[in-house]
């Protein structure tokens, strides 16, 4: 009886380890940067009325393409911020995941 409340025990703290190796490991906290980073945005910037005012797309790129960059140049600083550390953290994240070994991206060091 003592051997198995000492080996619940034990399991019990490995599988601790395992879980907080697993929730520290640099792509999982790029992760949680950005949707942070995202959480913020989407308390400032109203994206569904943003979409709405927008030229589709598809039919018209270019018209589009003028639209966001009038709309990202003509918003505030701290939109402006917001936008620049999403698309930073997102290429930070997407240059871990292809750059790393699947093994590394969920382990804290490597190992």
């Amino acid at each position: 009886m003592a051997e198995q409340i000492l080996k619940r025990r034990i399991m019990r703290r490995v599988y601790a380890v395992w879980i907080l190796k697993r929730l520290t490991s640099p792509v999982f906290m790029k992760l949680l940067i950005l949707v942070g980073i995202l959480r913020v945005s989407l308390s400032v910037v109203s994206v569904p009325n943003v979409l709405q005012n927008s030229p589709s797309l598809l039919s018209d790129p270019v018209a589009s393409y003028a639209f966001f960059n009038a709309a990202f140049w003509n918003t505030d600083i701290a939109v402006k911020c917001l936008a620049i550390a999403i698309v930073a953290t997102a290429l930070w994240l997407v240059r871990d995941i292809f750059t790393e070994s699947p093994v590394r991206q969920l382990s804290p060091r490597g190992v």
